[in-house]
């Protein structure tokens, strides 16, 4: 009977001319490789090398991860997008190429696109909005939230962007209501370019750079601007805690944010303290596409 040979540790490629240099050692499991195409040797073991891979034909925009799940819009529908399989839709009828954003609070995941809202709940979507206000009311003011352009959660609350406008949730978990009357920040300088939730507050972009709104409580936030530079719309991304423990040699403290302006990428940490990581010259950049992984901040610009 022949033995039995378990090759366990990896040398990784052979330095010979043909594959029959390679060095193979039955008694020890060593081996080495005669070809080694996107993978690492690690220890002796071999690992895949993180890439890309293509799961559809079709393409989609304003995409979404929420744990296991992915959300995109393509034309006029909000898709939910599998690892394997058909994406399915989840809703038709939105604003065709209106780009979406989405908000997560625990299970549910809240979307707006400017022109409509909803709201995706075990695996459907539905309508943002709820039957009657559960409080006091006589006047009507607490209403539906609108449909902003840009979401964001902070303190509790969902706040949103609205063409100049910052609009924010009623308090106590009361996230399908929106004060009317009161329930908005000062204006911004045009229209709000980002919207992006920091440790200590809110940073909103506009025309004349970031802002700071620092609290948590909107009649006592603070207002400062952090940054001159108007971020490029769309260019955005978090720097969770734990998964960005130190950016630019620099330990971030708590959620902070990174995003590119007209002259370079910058980063703010979980205080809103901004610091300008790249200088570059996007000036003919008119919005973006953005993400960050474990290492890197992933940028797309378009005209």
């Amino acid at each position: 009977m022949s033995a039995v040979c378990r090759w366990h540790h990896c040398l990784g490629l052979g330095q010979g001319p043909t594959p029959n240099s390679c060095r193979l050692d039955p008694a020890s499991g060593r081996y080495q490789l005669a070809e080694a195409v996107n993978v690492d040797v690690v220890e002796g073991r071999l690992r895949c090398r993180p890439g890309f891979a293509r799961l559809l034909d079709q393409g989609f925009h304003s995409l979404f991860s929420h744990g296991a799940d992915l959300y995109g819009g393509r034309e006029d529908g909000l898709y939910r997008i599998p690892v394997q399989g058909e994406a399915r839709i989840l809703r038709q009828g939105l604003t065709a190429g209106a780009g979406i954003s989405f908000a997560a609070v625990g299970d549910t995941v809240y979307f707006a696109n400017g022109f409509e809202t909803g709201v995706i709940r075990d695996d459907a979507a539905g309508p943002w909005s709820a039957p009657a206000f559960p409080g006091p009311d006589r006047d009507g003011r607490f209403t539906p939230p609108p449909a902003g352009h840009l979401l964001a959660v902070h303190a509790g609350r969902l706040w949103i962007a609205r063409e100049a406008l910052v609009v924010f949730t009623a308090g106590a978990g009361l996230l399908d209501w929106v004060d009317s009357l009161a329930g908005f920040l000062p204006p911004a300088r045009g229209r709000i370019r980002m919207l992006r939730a920091v440790a200590d507050g809110l940073l909103i972009g506009d025309e004349d750079g970031v802002t700071l709104a620092a609290g948590n409580d909107p009649a006592s936030m603070t207002f400062a601007r952090v940054c001159p530079t108007p971020p490029i719309p769309g260019s955005d991304a978090p720097l969770l805690p734990g998964r960005h423990p130190v950016v630019a040699a620099q330990d971030q403290k708590g959620l902070g944010a990174v995003w590119a302006g007209r002259d370079g990428v910058y980063q703010a940490d979980g205080h809103g303290r901004v610091t300008r990581l790249v200088t570059a010259n996007f000036q003919g950049a008119g919005s973006a596409s953005a993400a960050t992984t474990g290492s890197r901040y992933l940028l797309a610009l378009h005209p």
